[in-house]
């Protein structure tokens, strides 16, 4: 949701860059949002790691992976960042 957010500032009207102080919120926020795939594969590895046979620790490891290369995905095609 935060990368579609820093696409909206970019290709809208509106211009959040002026409001005293949104620069170190935005960065920290895309700071969280690069980070949250790595720490969702970590989490999905160790749930994995303790109940092997459960399906949906499976499901959610391969949809945290999903996320990982859908976000290099997209840092890729926007040349902006």
């Amino acid at each position: 949701m935060i990368w579609f957010l820093f696409l909206l500032v970019r290709v809208s009207s509106l211009d959040i860059r002026v409001i005293p102080g949104i620069g170190p919120v935005m960065l920290v926020l895309l700071g969280a949002a690069l980070f949250a795939p790595v720490v969702a594969i970590a989490l999905a590895s160790a749930a994995l790691i303790r109940q092997p046979r459960v399906p949906l620790n499976w499901l959610t490891l391969a949809c945290a992976v999903a996320v990982f290369f859908g976000q290099g995905l997209l840092f890729a095609v926007t040349k902006w960042v």
